[in-house]
């Protein structure tokens, strides 16, 4: 038998120890790729390049992706500035919004997304806004339907046309009302669960009936005539000039009226019914709380 010299057997035992490391190998990461689940997963980074969908339609998740994400203008209405004087309101949900704008025409844009496979025209409320006589009317209609979701409508009023409103008159359901920068004569308002703000003038008659929703009524000059303002479980705020001239009734259940036009001393939680005055006394207010809170101060 042939003898082996030292050196050929060094190399024998370098290029056995070689092959059995490269067998090692290829076996060990095979079994890394097949059964490691660990953060080089294959499946673990196909499900996270799939996921990918939820972030970029993460608006749609809310409602199952039957909605468009972002909200489109359905319909928009032009009437000519002399066409109404006065403004009725049937907000039974979603928002409202009265602007003043610097001029052109009056203009009703109604919003909301859009049901996926509806047309947006097919989507707008029909006879939305409408002028009767010289009011324009903005029709009842329902926020969330299969058509269209997060409905609202925008009423923009130019400069003359804002400035000399004969009347407002709104009925809010659950819905949102907001009112900028508007001046009428009569504001009659009737909410039951809803949002208001009114920030505007309001020369000689404001009446509002609150529920359980809440208001804000911001006046740069208040009602030179009367105001009648009552509130259930609601929460009303009512601010005015200091120089306003009234004089007041004021009847309280179990809720709360606090106004620094009252008397010092005066505690709304515990006297049930007061009478109060500021300036000329020329206009009459009364306001009614029952479990709420109403608060009137000057500013």
């Amino acid at each position: 038998m042939m003898k082996l010299s030292h050196e050929s057997k060094v190399r024998l035992g370098v290029g056995i120890g070689a092959f059995v490391l490269i067998i090692g190998l290829v076996f060990g990461i095979s079994r890394i790729l097949f059964h490691f689940d660990g953060p080089w997963d294959l499946g673990d980074i196909a499900s996270g390049l799939s996921g990918m969908d939820d972030v970029v339609d993460g608006d749609d998740s809310l409602d199952g992706g039957n909605y468009s994400a972002q909200s489109r203008q359905l319909s928009s209405e032009t009437f000519d500035a002399d066409s109404f004087q006065s403004l009725d309101l049937d907000v039974t949900s979603g928002e409202v919004e009265i602007k003043c704008v610097s001029g052109g025409q009056v203009r009703v844009i109604e919003s909301g997304r859009v049901a996926k496979g509806v047309a947006t025209y097919d989507a707008a409320t029909q006879n939305l806004a409408e002028v009767k006589g010289s009011t324009l009317t903005i029709s009842q209609f329902d926020c969330d339907d299969e058509r269209a979701i997060d409905r609202s409508v925008t009423i923009e009023l130019p400069r003359d046309v804002a400035d000399n409103m004969v009347g407002i008159t709104a009925n809010v359901g659950s819905g949102d009302l907001t009112v900028t920068d508007i001046a009428c004569h009569d504001l009659n308002l009737t909410l039951d669960s809803g949002d208001v703000e009114f920030a505007g003038t309001v020369t000689d008659t404001l009446d509002a009936e609150v529920g359980s929703g809440d208001v804000a009524f911001e006046l740069y000059q208040a009602p030179a005539k009367s105001m009648d303002v009552s509130v259930g479980s609601g929460d009303v705020e009512i601010t005015v000039p200091n120089s306003t001239g009234f004089k007041a009734s004021l009847t309280v259940d179990s809720g709360d009226f606090e106004s620094d036009f009252l008397p010092l001393g005066y505690d709304g939680e515990t006297i049930l019914n007061a009478e109060f005055d500021n300036g000329d006394k020329s206009a009459t207010y009364r306001f009614k709380v029952g479990s709420g809170d109403m608060s009137f101060e000057s500013v």
